[in-house]
This record gives structure tokens, C-alpha cells and sequence, in this order.
């Protein structure tokens, strides 16, 4: 027994010495990492810069980025992939800045300010491609990062971004207690316009427009650079047009196309000048407003494509924010049953070796252990893939869709998540009803009664005989039903 003890702890020493040469070999550029972030750091927080030197920032997370890294140096690695996204923002490189913000979110950063950031960036992308509602996802866990922090100038200029996404989907009363929050915070003068440009984007989109053209103007006054005020510039316009204007509106236009080179701003802008060029009957100037108009136009679309690919991204993320964490799961178990697997070979040679037999009804207990065990490790992976597809599935349909009381219609939208259960419920010699019964009953069981019987588009008491019929026929008790479902 002692030489068995003594040769299990060479081998499991070797381990160790084999698992700290690859951990050295892995972190020898660790310190200059942390070196690049600390500066990145220092220019972000005292002269509110960020860092641009991407080959260093790439070094290391190239160095960082592997299990090691991900685990002792989490914070340093977050930061190196929000440095890069803005970086990748900065030069349109929409898609990519999308992937770096992804891997900082996952790493989950101590600090809840940059979290924050993150998830503001990527409420960004959304609202650029007018996705409101993915956009107010990110920006109200952003909110809840910064809230943690204690940060008040970062919450309160990421309420009017909350404020910005209720308006655009004219949830009026929720943005109206956003603003009315954010009223309470003094900050500086950009913060400042940006609550008064707010209030007045919620003037306009409830077509109060006496009241938003006092706002847009008020705005004006709060920006130094005529850049920063071509936004007021356009709502304006925009309001004059509606209001029938046009002078005005024009007058502004000419504003925004001598000092803008947003894309957006100009299409709009040059819609306006055509308009009053066409009133004049104006063919010189028409022409020359149509041209520059489809050159905007097609910068615009071309923006447009960049944060749409990115945005394809950001909604797979959250749908799945961990792709790869069951195979990280099942590689794991895989590395602890076969180390368990050695190390019991290893203890069975070396007992054999000194003249130790073990019983065959002690081999037998080992060896069914290990396999129930395995066993059980798989049911509980095949169980944690399944809530993740019904959880999908929920995601993608909140309630049932009317059509679904055609059983055709149902199978064909949940097929891919559910199929093994579907051929499992259509094996049990139901009615197409009854099997959009328990299936609905199956997706959505935490839908009251009366809910589920409208979708059905039958009575409660419709429902309650249906169900009857339903145990009745698959020989089980009215309690058992949802448990026999699950079982499938």
C-alpha cells in the first residue's frame, strides 16, 4: 500500500511540475499587459483619451486570451477588448468592435463603470440601427453597472439614453419618468443639452411642436462648436417642415450642410432644400440638391450595413451569451473522468504489482460507480441543452401566436427546438387539438388558465374538459400531466 501512495504522488507531483512550465511559459508577457492596460487606463481617466496603439493593445490580448489569462487576469484582458472595440468604433469597423465588446462583457470587469461602458457601446450599435428595444436591453443593464458605481455622471447621461429608446417607441410615460429623473441631476453643459434635447425629442414625437422647437433652440445655446449643433439644427428643420415653414426650415438646412458630414444629416437637409427647390421651380438647384442628396444616401447605406452586421452579432449574444460553455463543460468532466480513470488504473497496477487483489465484486462496484456516474453527468448536460432551447423558443415567441391552433402551423415554427419532442408526442395517438394542447401547455406552463384557453380560442371550461380527455386518454392523473410531459 505504501509503494501504491508513494508512485500516486510522483505522478500527480509530475503533473504539477508539467501544469507550471506551461503556466510560466503562458504569462511571460503578463506584465507588459498589465503595463498597456495601465496606461490605457491613465489617458481614459485624466485626460478622458483613448489609448490607440492597437498593435500593443492586440499583443496583449493575444498573450492574455487563453485559460489562464481568462481566469487570473480577467480584469486586464476585459479592459484590452474594450480599448479595442473603441478603437475598431472609431474606425468604422462596426462588426469587429461588436466582437471585442462581446468578449469584455463576458469577462465580466470588477469594475461596474466599465461594464457599464461596455454595455453602453453595444446599446449603441443597436440604436444605430434603429433596434430600440435590443438597444434598451444594454443600455438598462449598462444602467444598473453604473448604479452600482455610484457614478452619477455616467447614470444620469445613460438615463437619456434609456429616455432616447423609450421615445423612439413612443413609450411615452416611461420616458416621461426617465426625464423626470434625470431633471434632478446638475451636471455640466453637455449634459445638460442633452436632457433639453431629450424633453424635446418628446415633444416631437407626441407632435407638440411649439413646445419642442422651444426646446431645440434652447439646446443650441448649450453647444460651443457648430459640429455639435447640427443635430439641434435638424430637429429644428424637421419642425419648421412640419409645421409648414419652409423658410425656416431651409435656412437651417443650409446650416447643417456647411458644417456636417453626417451622413443622416445631409440626406435630411438636402430633402429639405429640395422641397423649397421645387416649390420655386427651381430645375438648376434641384438637380444639384438630387446628386448630393444620393451621394448621402448611399454613404448612409453603407453605414448602415457595417452596424447591421454588427448588430446580427449582438443579438446571437444574447440569446446565447456562453456558445461554447457546454463544451467547456463537457471537456472538463471528460479531463476529471479520465483523470480519474488513470489514477485508479495507476493505483489497480501498482496494488497488483504488490500482491493486493481486489475482489471482482469490488471491481464490479468501481466500475458501475463510474459508469453511473457518466451516466449522470450526460443526463444533466442533454437537460441543460434542452432548457436552453425552450428558453430560446420563449424568447423568440413570449406567447402563443394565433396560428399556432393549426397544428401544421405550430410544428413547422418550433420544430427546430423541440423535434425529438414533437415525434415523442405524436407517437401518444392524439388529435392534431390535443397535440397543440400539450404543447402549449408544455411551452408556456406558467400561463394562467384563461390566458392559454384565449390562444386556444376556447372557453375555460372548453379547456378544462380538453384536458380531461386528454389524461384520460394517456391514462395518467390531471397532476401528473405536466411532470408526463417534461418526461418526453
Amino acid at each position: 500500500m505504501r509503494k501504491a501512495v508513494a508512485y500516486l504522488f510522483r505522478q500527480t507531483y509530475r503533473v504539477i511540475c508539467v501544469l507550471g512550465c506551461v503556466f510560466i511559459l503562458t504569462s511571460c508577457g503578463w506584465h507588459e499587459a498589465k503595463e498597456v492596460i495601465a496606461t490605457a487606463d491613465s489617458l481614459d481617466q485624466t485626460e478622458h483619451l483613448i489609448y490607440d496603439d492597437t498593435a500593443a493593445l492586440g499583443k496583449s490580448i493575444r498573450c492574455l486570451d487563453n485559460p489562464f489569462g481568462r481566469v487570473l487576469m480577467s480584469n486586464t484582458l476585459g479592459k484590452a477588448y474594450y480599448y479595442m472595440g473603441r478603437n475598431f468604433s472609431f474606425s468604422d469597423r462596426i462588426a469587429e468592435a461588436a466582437e471585442c465588446y462581446i468578449e469584455a462583457d463576458r469577462l465580466q470587469i470588477n469594475d461596474p463603470i466599465y461594464r457599464g461602458r461596455v454595455n453602453s457601446c453595444m446599446g449603441y450599435i443597436c440604436a444605430q440601427n434603429n433596434n430600440d428595444s435590443l438597444a434598451l436591453i444594454f443600455y438598462e443593464r449598462a444602467n444598473k453597472a453604473f448604479k452600482k458605481s455610484a457614478n452619477e455622471w455616467y447614470y444620469a447621461q445613460n438615463l437619456l439614453n434609456i429616455g432616447r429608446c423609450y421615445l423612439e417607441q413612443h413609450l411615452f410615460y416611461q420616458a416621461d419618468s426617465i426625464l423626470h429623473i434625470a431633471k434632478n441631476y446638475q451636471l455640466d453643459s453637455t449634459y445638460t443639452a442633452r436632457r433639453i434635447k431629450t424633453t424635446g425629442l418628446n415633444f416631437y414625437e407626441q407632435q407638440k411642436y411649439d413646445s419642442a422647437l422651444v426646446y431645440f433652440k434652447q439646446e443650441v445655446d448649450y453647444w460651443q462648436s457648430e459640429k455639435d449643433r447640427c443635430f439641434s439644427y435638424l430637429k429644428i428643420m424637421q419642425v419648421s417642415m412640419d409645421i409648414r415653414d419652409l423658410a425656416q426650415a431651409v435656412s437651417y438646412a443650409q446650416r447643417i450642410i456647411e458644417h456636417s458630414n453626417n451622413p443622416n444629416h445631409l440626406v435630411n437637409a438636402y430633402y429639405c432644400l429640395i422641397q423649397d427647390a421645387e416649390e420655386k421651380h427651381d430645375t438648376q438647384h434641384l438637380s444639384l440638391y438630387s446628386h448630393a442628396r444620393n451621394d448621402a444616401q448611399r454613404l448612409l447605406r453603407d453605414i448602415s450595413n457595417k452596424y447591421a452586421n454588427a448588430l446580427h452579432l449582438l443579438e446571437d449574444y444574447l440569446n446565447n451569451p456562453h456558445p461554447m460553455r457546454w463544451i467547456r463543460i463537457t471537456l472538463f468532466l471528460s479531463i476529471i473522468l479520465c483523470a480519474i480513470l488513470a489514477i485508479s488504473i495507476a493505483v489497480y497496477r501498482k496494488l497488483t504489482t504488490a500482491k493486493i487483489h481486489l475482489s471482482t465484486t469490488q471491481i464490479n462496484s468501481l466500475s458501475l460507480q463510474i459508469k453511473k456516474h457518466e451516466e449522470e453527468l450526460n443526463k444533466q448536460l442533454e437537460m441543460h441543452l434542452y432548457d436552453k432551447r425552450l428558453d430560446k423558443l420563449r424568447r423568440k415567441y413570449p406567447k402563443p401566436l394565433n396560428k399556432w391552433n393549426d397544428y401544421s402551423q405550430l410544428k413547422q415554427d418550433i420544430n427546430p427546438y423541440l423535434h425529438n419532442w414533437l415525434e415523442a408526442l405524436e407517437k401518444l395517438d392524439l388529435t392534431n387539438r390535443e397535440n397543440v394542447f400539450c404543447t402549449l401547455s408544455f411551452i408556456y406552463p406558467h400561463l394562467p388558465i384563461d390566458d392559454l384557453a384565449n390562444y386556444m380560442c376556447i372557453t375555460k371550461d372548453a379547456f378544462m374538459v380538453r384536458k380531461a380527455r386528454v389524461v384520460k386518454k394517456l391514462g395518467i392523473t390531471s397532476t401528473q400531466f405536466v411532470e408526463f410531459l417534461q418526461s418526453l
